[in-house]
């Protein structure tokens, strides 16, 4: 196998912005179109009966709801599905994995993920930690046994022209015979 590239801090937070970017747009595009009713709503609750002010109310409430499930799906989807990453660490050649190279399960790609929220919450000190780690692992990816590493890092996927199944295909050296 080859020698393991981990990601690096700057990477990461490219990626990170890329991501917040990416994310930030298409909140403010699906937004603007579910946001532009709650308002007029609101607006016309001020001037009519409190049954408007309650639906409002619920309206917020499951557009907060759809905005909390947005952003875990795609931060844990992206980085559980077969792309290992989101966007943004695809865009910085990035991608999520196991100790063993492996992807990540939905479970613990949501560890990471509420992990985050934890990194953040100690003054950031658990994105700092990567730079005391010897596979540059911030304090989501130890609490969810999984590492940032560069793409070339990791097994080649080869598949055949007869295959339609990708088989992965490890060094070996040829035995002479």
């Amino acid at each position: 196998m080859n020698d393991v590239m981990y990601a690096g801090f700057g990477r990461r937070l490219l990626a990170v912005c890329i991501d917040h970017l990416l994310f930030g747009a298409m909140i403010a595009c699906v937004g603007f179109v579910l946001l532009f009713p709650a308002l007029l709503l609101g607006f016309m609750s001020m001037f009519s009966m409190a049954t408007i002010t309650i639906f409002t109310l619920l309206l917020w409430m499951g557009i907060m709801t759809l905005l909390v499930g947005a952003h875990w799906l795609y931060y844990a989807g992206f980085e559980a599905s077969s792309l290992q990453a989101t966007p943004g660490k695809l865009a910085m050649g990035l991608r999520v994995c196991d100790e063993q190279l492996q992807r990540l399960t939905l479970r613990r790609s949501t560890i990471r993920y509420l992990s985050h929220f934890l990194s953040t919450v100690l003054f950031y000190f658990g994105y700092l930690i990567s730079f005391f780690t010897t596979r540059r692992q911030t304090l989501h990816d130890l609490i969810s046994d999984s590492l940032v590493v560069r793409w070339e890092s990791l097994p080649k996927v080869l598949t055949k022209a007869s295959d339609s199944v990708p088989q992965l295909v490890p060094e070996a050296k040829p035995e002479l015979a």
